[in-house]
């Protein structure tokens, strides 16, 4: 699985198809809520810009991509699922490095498909004892994101996933709470640290999902390796997580671009268009 996200090469058109439809409807939930109450909470203690800066989707104040994809994926609120983080760290991570529309959705790709099959591998007995999967499963999602966003290699790719499963958690009791959508918050947030954690050669366990103590074993009762490689890099099962939702307050600007997300020399143009143009 780590050898397929890692893979360089280009995702199909009928796996970016769904892809941009995941993509439209996160920055939709995004900017509806980008000035919610728990955001500006949240943003009242954001840390200023560092070297890596980053805007929120919907917020002209520059800030870390941490901060960015954090506050981004706050705004989205809680009906969102795995693709939340996945999507929010990406766009973040990719707006501080400058990187090419294609790079962030082929990242998004990747880290939606790795978030889906590791939910699938989990199982019912994820669930009943307690966690939301976008803490768990949207965490790795989203480290493998950003991983592939920076271009990171296998076993710097791995060590992400390790990190971020290493910081794996949420609880469903959390629900109707502001911290519900924190936990999607906090999973973006923690898969840009640990791909730039990799990046810098931070190491992590190698079997942190299947080891004898990983997550897999912690987390669950039900855990079944097969669905993390059946028909993988074949059959894209996050194309589920795409929906036919009908965003009409989105701007026509950030529309249009999402469409040709793909042709974009530079992700910045997609982000900018979410501040000039916020949704009402």
């Amino acid at each position: 699985m780590i050898a397929f996200a890692g893979s360089a090469w280009a995702f199909r058109e009928p796996v970016r198809a769904p892809a941009r439809t995941i993509v439209l409807d996160t920055i939709a939930r995004a900017l509806a809520g980008a000035h919610a109450e728990r955001v500006e909470i949240a943003a009242s203690g954001a840390p200023g810009p560092a070297r890596m800066r980053a805007h929120a989707l919907g917020r002209a104040a520059l800030t870390t991509p941490l901060d960015a994809a954090f506050l981004s994926a706050l705004a989205a609120g809680e009906d969102g699922g795995l693709e939340t983080p996945v999507v929010c760290a990406a766009l973040a991570i990719g707006e501080s490095v400058d990187a090419a529309g294609a790079t962030v959705l082929d990242a998004i790709v990747a880290g939606c498909e790795v978030a889906v099959r590791v939910e699938r591998a989990l199982g019912s007995g994820h669930l009943r004892r307690g966690w939301d999967t976008r803490g768990t499963c949207g965490r790795l999602g989203a480290a493998i994101a950003a991983a592939r966003v920076l271009g990171l290699q296998r076993d710097a790719m791995r060590d992400a996933f390790g990190i971020a499963a290493t910081a794996a958690g949420g609880l469903r009791a959390a629900r109707g709470t502001m911290t519900a959508p924190f936990i999607g918050a906090a999973a973006a947030a923690d898969g840009i640290e640990a791909a730039l954690l990799a990046r810098a050669e931070f190491t992590a366990a190698p079997l942190a999902l299947e080891g004898r103590r990983g997550l897999a074993a912690l987390m669950t009762d039900s855990f079944d390796p097969q669905p993390l490689v059946d028909g993988l890099a074949e059959i894209f099962v996050s194309a589920s997580l795409a929906t036919d939702v009908v965003h009409a307050h989105v701007p026509e600007i950030v529309r249009a671009l999402v469409a040709r997300i793909e042709r974009l020399p530079s992700i910045r143009e997609l982000i900018d268009a979410t501040l000039i143009a916020p949704a009402t």
